[in-house]
Formats: structure tokens, sequence, C-alpha cells
């Protein structure tokens, strides 16, 4: 399995609560059918295995290579449109028509949908090895957390999928988030306990979950829930793997936390037989100019920070006035080298996480350590600041700094820590309402599922 881009080309999946089709491919495996039933998808190995590996290709799709940093980016105070035209990301003016807020639901209720699948079918089979098959249910477990995460996250109380059965699921009414997120803890305590803890199951391409990405959304998960000991538990869990883990400096094109299998990796998705991305292809630059700009240019960098001088570029208009900077960390154009991979976890968050609860548990000299470990890494001093609330104000700007256009990191941050209207209605382009901290439940998932409730002020 040297790479499961090229020797699994997806397994077939049914889409649901907003009128997908299913659709099927075939396996680089000896099949009957290309209409595969689960009895014959969970009857061997090989086949189990290319289901699993059909989650995570099953996410090579826009909400998690493209909407995830763009959308979420605009409609908090990161990123906006280089060309200058208001787009209703920008304006915080997202109707429950919009067909990319409806792409990223059915988006996430598919990978949902995988992952039951997989869960389903492993359990219930009798032929397949036990070893992988707790693997690979702990897998579909994680994943299947990672969806709710951002489910959660971008849309409040959603359906909380735990079945394949569509009779069920697609006349789920909405659990409350408190329910979402216990069971997300749930899925991933599981998942933790039977996850690899190494990459040699994997060729030692980290293109799969591991133990070490379910505590790290565990941590992340505990942050949002402000449970600081077991946020800094589950990051120091991380974070003591130094023989697997370390941030990586000296940044270059050629050394970077986005390259391939690189050491600072946790958890990266790959494309279908290309070395390239479409983070670094299609959605922060083109072949002239950016797409998007950085709202607060320089200002956003002290001087001298390598993150500035590595992961942006200075963009120029018509006649050759600057205009602002643009985010650069994906360097990869439709080219073979260097090989980036869209980066779901790395890491530095995990100082930061860390850093974050170790303040609210008043380790102020475990905070700075953690703080200057990201600061270090950007060719920045040391931090002296000892007071919490002066700290927790330069974690908040260090993250802002390190996961700008990223995983939509800023929009989160801004709603899980209440400064949504604080930050985003002194903006002159927006025209911010408080309810604009949830997106608009999709008008097809409205209409085809009755027990579905919109979102205030839609």
């Amino acid at each position: 399995m040297k790479n499961i881009s090229t020797k699994y080309i997806s397994i077939f999946s049914l889409f649901l609560l907003i009128g997908f089709t299913s659709c099927d491919a075939a396996l680089e495996v000896d099949l009957p059918s290309n209409q595969l039933s689960s009895n014959t998808v969970y009857a061997s190995d090989p086949t189990a295995e290319a289901a699993v590996n059909g989650i995570y290709q099953s996410m090579v799709t826009g909400f998690y290579y493209n909407q995830i940093h763009s959308i979420l980016g605009q409609t908090s105070d990161e990123l906006i449109r280089t060309n200058g035209i208001p787009t209703i990301y920008g304006t915080n003016e997202i109707p429950e028509t919009d067909s990319s807020i409806n792409g990223m639901w059915g988006e996430l209720y598919k990978t949902i949908y995988n992952a039951n699948n997989v869960i389903e079918g492993v359990s219930k089979s009798t032929t397949l090895n036990a070893v992988k098959s707790k693997q690979w249910i702990a897998e579909a477990k994680f994943l299947r957390a990672y969806a709710h995460f951002n489910l959660t996250n971008l849309w409040g109380n959603v359906p909380l999928v735990l079945t394949t059965n569509i009779d069920v699921s697609a006349l789920l009414p909405q659990s409350s988030q408190e329910a979402v997120y216990t069971q997300i803890i749930t899925d991933l305590t599981d998942a933790s306990k039977d996850l690899p803890t190494d990459y040699k199951n994997y060729d030692e391409e980290r293109i799969r979950a591991t133990k070490w990405a379910a505590e790290t959304l565990l941590a992340r998960v505990n942050l949002y829930l402000g449970k600081w000991s077991e946020a800094s538990a589950h990051a120091s869990a991380v974070l003591s793997q130094t023989g697997t883990y370390e941030l990586i400096t000296d940044l270059s094109p050629t050394n970077s936390p986005f390259i391939s299998d690189n050491d600072e990796a946790i958890l990266q998705i790959p494309y279908f037989n290309v070395n390239y991305t479409y983070e670094g292809s299609s959605v922060f630059i083109d072949a002239n100019t950016a797409a998007f700009l950085l709202r607060k240019g320089n200002a956003l960098f002290e001087t001298g920070d390598d993150r500035k001088t590595k992961w942006t570029r200075n963009i120029t208009n018509a006649q050759g006035v600057f205009i602002g900077i643009a985010p650069t960390k994906y360097k990869n154009r439709f080219t073979s080298s260097p090989i980036e991979r869209s980066t779901v976890f790395r890491l530095a968050e995990l100082y930061l996480i860390r850093a974050e609860a170790r303040v609210k548990l008043n380790d102020i000299t475990g905070a700075q350590q953690d703080i200057n470990a990201i600061r270090n890494r950007a060719l920045l001093d040391n931090t002296t600041l000892t007071d919490p609330n002066q700290l927790l104000d330069l974690i908040a700007l260090e993250r802002q700094r390190e996961f700008f256009a990223e995983n939509g990191h800023r929009w989160l941050d801004l709603k899980r820590t209440g400064k949504l209207d604080e930050t985003l209605s002194v903006l002159s382009d927006k025209i911010w309402k408080t309810t604009d901290s949830l997106y608009p439940i999709p008008e097809p998932a409205i209409r085809s599922n009755p027990f579905l409730n919109q979102n205030s002020g839609y």
C-alpha cells in the first residue's frame, strides 16, 4: 500500500440528507461485480481495507481542500478577495440556498455515511482479521468524529448520524451540541485505544489516522469545551512522541509542515496520482496573482517573523502598486516537486492548545515554554509576559499567525472564545449579526427533512 490514492480508487458510497445519489467505482482488487454488496465488501481483508481507504478518498472534496480554508477565512476577519469584490461570505450574508454551503453539509455527511458503513460492515463480518478489524473500526470512528466536529461547529445543532439506515438518518431531528460533543468524545476515546501508534502499517505515509491523530482531536475538543486539564493531557500525549513528531525548522519551500510525510504532520490527505494540492494549485494562488489577501496584511506579523517571509507573498496590482500579502503555505502548482499534501493536523497546534490550557491552569512557566516553541520556530524572541490575560491574547495572536488560511482555525477560535461580535462588528465591509455565528442549514436539507429547524437569522 505505497500510495492509497493509486492503489485504491474509491468504493461505492451513498449520500444522505440532501439528495445525492449513490455511486460506485472499481477497486484494484478482484471483485465479482462493480456493484458490491456490503457482504461482499466485508468478506475479505483487501476489500474491507479498500472500504476504509474509501472514507479518506471521499474527503478529497471541496470542503476539505477548499472551503474549510477559504469560506471560513472569509467569514472571519482573516481573508479578503484580492479583486475587492464583496462576496456573500466576506459580508456574512450567506443565503440558505448557497451551493457551497450545501456542498459542505453534504460532503461532511458523506464522510459520516462512509464511516458508518465501515463500522457496521466490519462489526458484522465473521471472516475478517480480528486485529485489523479493530483498527478499521477505530479509523472510521475517528473520521466520523472529525466530520461531526466540523458540522456542529459550523451549524450548531445538527443530526447525529450513527447508522447507514437512510430511512432513519434522512428524518433525524437535530441533536444538541452537547449530545454531538458527547458522541465525538466517545468515538475518539474508542479510536485512540485501537489505532496504531506509528505509521508502519501505512508504509510510513502519514495519510491515515493513528492514535495520535485521535489524541490531537481530543485535545482540540476539550479545549473548545473548556476542559483545561484534559486538553493539556491529550496535547502532552502527542507532544511526548518525540521520536515521531517534531516542529519543522528552517522553513523553506522544500522543508515545511505541508510537505508529504514531514515530521510535523500528524494527518494529511493525499490526492489521486498527483504531487500537488488543491490549496497550492488553485485556492490561494493562481497563475498571475492571488485569490485572497490576508486582511491584516503585514500588521499581523512582528518584524522578522519567518512565517511572513516563507508563507506569504507580496501582491501588486496591474500598475505595480503593492496591495497586500497573500497566503502561500502550499507552494506546488501542478508540478511533481515538492510533493505536498493537504494537512489536517500538525504538531504546532498541540503546543498552542497546551499553552492555552496551561494559562487557564495557572502554569505560567509551562505556557511560556509552549508559546516560545512556536515563536522560536518563527525566529522570534521568547515571550516575557507573565500576566494570564496578556498571555491568552498572545496565544490567540500566535494562533492567528500560525494557522492563517488553514483549516478555518481563526473562525473557530473567534467563535469558541466568544469574540466574534466584538471582532467582526467593527469591520465596515461586513453586515454582521450575532446570528451569523452559525451558517444556514442548506435549503435542500430543510426541504427533505421536516424535522430540521433553520438556524436563527435565516
